[in-house]
């Protein structure tokens, strides 16, 4: 009996110990906060809530921990998980710090649906419709910067190609230019034996000196036989200076 009793005081002392232990990290939490040391607060906060019970939320100053840090991704994170876990003006609220998250991590078009989810939770509220304003220009802004990008890339694109296309083109035509020095016909480059290119011919009345000399062989053959015949016909035909026929 005696030890049955000292186990529940030991657990009840459990249990109001760790309940002072969250407790104190959250008020290390505030106080932190309150100093702007929002690093430590965050820090803070996050192992208050993993000790607190079931019931105890502390998202939201989680959250507001977590954006003062500028761990903006984190934030967005906390927002998002605990956006919808409340209605009116809470939840109006966290969509509200959620596109506030977004915002700065240039996160137009999410920024744009949490803002629209906010004013639908409060549609009074001005702050939400200003930025969502402000979002819906940023966005805009962004979609034609990127716009602008994707074609100077292409224009890029298109002049690298068109200059590989001038460079090969060029090759081409060096090669072709070379080749037709290389391969050029010999009549071209000139007759070796005439110097020039054009083939070489004789003279007009010129003969070659073999020819010359079988042509006055000819001319005195015929010569001599012209004058044999002419010396023929005088015995034969021709009187005689004496008068006498012998």
């Amino acid at each position: 009996m005696k030890n049955f009793i000292i186990i529940l005081l030991t657990m009840s002392c459990s249990i109001v110990y760790g309940q002072d232990d969250w407790r104190d990290s959250l008020k290390v939490a505030r106080e932190a906060y309150k100093n702007q040391d929002y690093g430590k607060a965050l820090k803070y906060y996050e192992s208050a809530q993993r000790k607190a019970p079931e019931d105890v939320n502390l998202s939201d100053e989680m959250g507001q921990s977590a954006y003062k840090a500028r761990e903006f991704e984190k934030a967005e994170k906390i927002y998002q998980q605990n956006s919808s876990a409340e209605t009116g003006s809470t939840t109006a609220d966290k969509y509200h710090n959620l596109g506030n998250a977004r915002m700065k991590q240039k996160n137009y078009q999410g920024a744009v649906d949490a803002y629209k989810e906010a004013l639908r939770a409060n549609p009074n509220d001005d702050a939400t419709r200003y930025n969502l304003s402000e979002a819906i220009r940023n966005l805009k802004n962004q979609q034609k910067q990127q716009q602008q990008n994707q074609n100077q890339n292409q224009q890029n694109q298109g002049q690298n190609q068109q200059q590989g296309q001038n460079g090969q083109q060029q090759q081409q035509n060096q090669g072709q230019q070379q080749q037709g020095q290389n391969g050029q016909p010999q009549n071209q480059q000139g007759d070796p034996q005439s110097g020039n290119g054009e083939p070489q011919e004789q003279g007009k009345g010129q003969l070659p000196n073999q020819t010359v000399e079988r042509e006055l062989d000819k001319l005195a053959k015929k010569e001599a036989e012209t004058k044999r015949r002419l010396n023929g016909a005088g015995k034969a035909g021709k009187p005689s200076k004496s008068g006498k026929d012998w």
